[in-house]
Parts: C-alpha cells; structure tokens; sequence
C-alpha cells in the first residue's frame, strides 16, 4: 500500500506532463493540494482511528479512495485541457483522503498490536518495509502502470483495494495471535 505514496510524488507528475492536455502547471498545483488536504485533515480524522480494528476498517477505507482515485487520474488523458486538469485536481483530493487513511492505518495497527516489549521492533519493521515499498514503486509504477496506460491505472486501483480489503481481517488476525500480558508481567509492570 505504500506503493501510493510514489503515485503523487512520481506518477502522476509524469501522467501529467506526458500523457494529459492539462496544464504543466497542474504537477505543482497536486503537490500543493497534496500538502494541504493532508495537513488540514490528518489530525481531525485522525482523532477517530485508535485501535487495531479502526486501522483495519481504515486500510479499507484507504483501498477504496484509491480504488476512486486511480481511475480519475487515468481518465484526464482522455478529456480536453481544462477537464482534464480538473479530474486532477479532484482526484488528488480523493487520492490525499486515500494517503491520511492509509497513514492511520499504518499507526493504528503498528503501535496497537506491538506488544510493549516490541514496539521498538515492530516499528523498524514497519519502516523497513515503507523503505521497501518506496525502493521497488519507481519500476513498478513506471513500468507497468505507465506502460499499461489506462489500463495501468485501474489495475493499480484495483490492486490498492484488493490490500485494502485484507485489513479487517488482518486487523483481527493480528489480536487474536497477539501474546497476552501475564498477571506476573502486568504486576511488575
């Protein structure tokens, strides 16, 4: 899922600027929007997502925006200039909604199912996998979505539902296999 984060600073620049009419200058009105939706939002939403079973339901919730926002963004290559350059818009909008679930999640289920022995562990393997994601979307963003075209995007839609669906049911999976405190642990704690 982390994969989305290189949609915005990547993909949609070189969509953008090579396969739409819309204006150059709509690359730097995305970062801008971007910037913006996520830094107004993330901490109102935010405030709603606590638990492992709220960072499920908010993977899915993440999944769906971007279910949402692939096809919009794959749809400016075939709309004249000002339309096209207003699906922008309006898709990053979805797509920076799709980017604080998504980042709710990630902090919902990797701080509530760390044991607290393990949050130090638990963690570095979270950024250790972001850091994997961020190394392999360059070529996969590139390659096959670029090179799919409008196909490309609603497979990346389609694909970014499909992780976020299996977060609920992770989400559960994860608490009912996480070990439980002990009473002698808890007491000395």
């Amino acid at each position: 899922m982390r994969l989305q984060y290189s949609v915005v600073s990547l993909l949609l620049p070189i969509w953008i600027s090579e396969h739409t009419a819309a204006p150059r200058w709509t690359v730097a009105a995305v970062f801008a929007v971007n910037a913006v939706f996520c830094v107004l939002l993330q901490t109102r939403i935010g405030s709603r997502i606590e638990t492992p079973h709220d960072g499920g339901r908010a993977f899915r919730t993440a999944g769906l925006l971007f279910l949402v926002s692939c096809p919009m963004m794959a749809l400016a290559a075939h709309t004249p200039v000002w339309a096209a350059a207003g699906l922008i818009v309006a898709a990053i909008f979805v797509q920076s909604l799709g980017e604080i679930w998504e980042s709710l999640a990630g902090f919902a289920l990797g701080f509530g199912l760390a044991p607290d022995h393990a949050q130090g562990q638990y963690q570095g393997l979270l950024g250790l996998g972001f850091t994997a994601g961020q190394a392999v979307a360059p070529a996969i963003l590139t390659t096959v979505v670029l090179g799919l075209g409008t196909a490309g995007w609603l497979l990346l839609g389609a694909f970014f539902a499909a992780l976020g669906a299996a977060g609920p049911p992770l989400a559960r999976w994860g608490i009912r296999t996480r070990p439980q405190p002990t009473v002698a642990a808890e007491a000395k704690g």
